[in-house]
């Protein structure tokens, strides 16, 4: 599973940051599959130049020195690439053929 097909399937839920879009995908594979910081960034900024994603700059945290989180969301396009995948990607999450349904 590439970390792209992760992210798409993680942001069927909601909008999301890098770091919480991490453990979403660890959670749904029972941590089965950890993404890195080093190929999350890269597989979501490739997702918003192929149109799949919209990004948006949060509130600034404090606690991050005042920089905003940037937020990834699906859009149309990616919200039906990422149901067509849904079943596979979902069988691979759970460990079987069609996301266990």
């Amino acid at each position: 599973m590439t970390a792209k097909a992760a992210l798409l399937q993680a942001l069927i839920s909601g909008p999301g940051y890098g770091l919480d879009l991490i453990e979403r995908v660890k959670k749904h594979t029972s941590g089965r599959l950890v993404l890195g910081q080093g190929s999350v960034y890269p597989a979501l900024r490739e997702l918003e130049r192929e149109g799949l994603l919209d990004s948006y700059e949060g509130e600034p945290i404090p606690e991050r020195g005042g920089r905003p989180r940037r937020y990834y969301k699906l859009n149309a396009i990616g919200a039906k690439a990422a149901m067509e995948q849904k079943d596979v990607v979902m069988g691979l999450f759970l460990g079987v053929p069609g996301g266990g349904q």
